[in-house]
């Protein structure tokens, strides 16, 4: 019994650093020196008001960033929204898209309660350099750098929403598509004032985005030139967001997937499952990178319920509830359906005219 006290002592202290391991997941990089930036440079924000509707206001923002970047933004705030601090949604768009990806959803999400803030990633958009050179082509250096600059672009985007007074500082949420949930994935997990992320259609595993996906350049070069292969794979690894996802814990995560993507396969969504830690919600529709028709409800209806639920703190049975009127006769129902049923249907045949726009150049001419 002598050292009895000594094994009691070094059993409770193996079992807090244990716990205390698990409860603060990391990575083999260190966020700072890689996301990292002077969190007082000055953000010198320009607003303008752009345009409005009878449901919200549309502010042009452009703020500074690293390497003397400035960021083309928009800033969406409901009208009539009282003197209570908003949750704000960053909404985030996918390869070949722009800020105004999401547009068609302003007008629900702002009848919903939120603000919205959405910008432009590095070279797209307001940003697209005039030689079209592809986002992920064969030059990973300059794809690797793409990407953690949006990341910390997206950063200091939240350093922006804190000083707007509409915005509750703790309250922030993410929904991002695509390349916009692979950039979610890095960006949730090293910047905790995010909330309950929400990545759509999104992937992780550089090798297998490169081996398998239809957009991938990599294919013919890996079998003309595997060290080609290999030494992209070394650049791209510090992005690859399965490094990153697990440390959106203890936060919320959402995936939601299409279970024949080809764009983002579903090997690389089951990796980027797989590297996040609990709290996570995994949601599977039947069809590829772009929902069925039949599902897309399904999807918008998983998103407002998350985002109710942890932006907000009121989850109900069904998020359309929310959104449902008292209506008392059938052309208050047709108004309704035409201000929020159209967008919404209008937001998913989008985002398919601008995957195929973004895939058809990848796949064989027919014959």
């Amino acid at each position: 019994m002598r050292h009895g006290w000594r094994a009691i002592v070094l059993s409770g202290l193996m079992g807090l650093v244990l716990s205390g391991c698990a409860q603060t997941p990391t990575s083999k990089y260190d966020p700072d020196l890689i996301f990292g930036y002077d969190k007082n440079f000055p953000l010198s924000p320009q607003e303008s008001l752009l345009e409005e509707t009878a449901q919200y206001q549309v502010y042009k923002v452009t703020y500074r960033s690293v390497h003397d970047q400035r960021v083309p933004a928009v800033l969406v705030l409901p009208k009539n929204r009282g003197e209570e601090r908003l949750p704000c949604v960053i909404l985030m768009h996918g390869l070949g898209g722009d800020k105004r990806m999401f547009q068609m959803l302003w007008g629900p999400l702002t009848q919903a309660g939120y603000a919205l803030f959405a910008i432009d990633a590095q070279y797209h958009g307001e940003r697209k350099p005039s030689e079209d050179i592809p986002f992920f082509g064969l030059y990973p250096y300059r794809s690797r750098d793409a990407l953690i600059q949006t990341v910390i672009d997206l950063r200091r985007g939240v350093d922006y929403l804190q000083t707007r007074k509409e915005i509750d500082p703790d309250r922030i949420g993410y929904v991002g598509a695509s390349m916009g949930g692979i950039i979610g994935a890095m960006f949730a997990g090293v910047d905790e004032r995010v909330k309950a992320p929400v990545l759509l259609v999104a992937g992780g595993n550089w090798r297998i985005l490169m081996e398998k996906s239809v957009l991938s350049v990599w294919r013919d070069a890996a079998r003309n030139n595997p060290k080609q292969m290999e030494e992209a794979l070394r650049v791209m690894d510090v992005v690859d967001p399965v490094h990153w996802v697990g440390r959106i814990a203890p936060r919320p995560v959402l995936f939601i997937n299409g279970d024949a993507d080809d764009v983002v396969p579903v090997e690389s969504n089951k990796a980027l499952h797989a590297a996040a830690n609990e709290p996570k919600k995994i949601v599977w529709y039947k069809g590829g990178h772009v929902p069925p028709p039949s599902d897309w409800f399904t999807v918008i209806n998983e998103v407002l319920q998350w985002l109710n639920t942890h932006l907000k703190g009121k989850p109900s049975a069904s998020a359309w509830r929310a959104w449902l009127p008292r209506l008392s006769s059938w052309r208050e129902f047709a108004d309704w359906a035409a201000a929020i049923v159209s967008p919404i249907a209008a937001f998913f045949r989008e985002f398919a005219l601008r995957v195929q726009a973004v895939v058809m150049p990848y796949l064989p001419p027919l014959r």
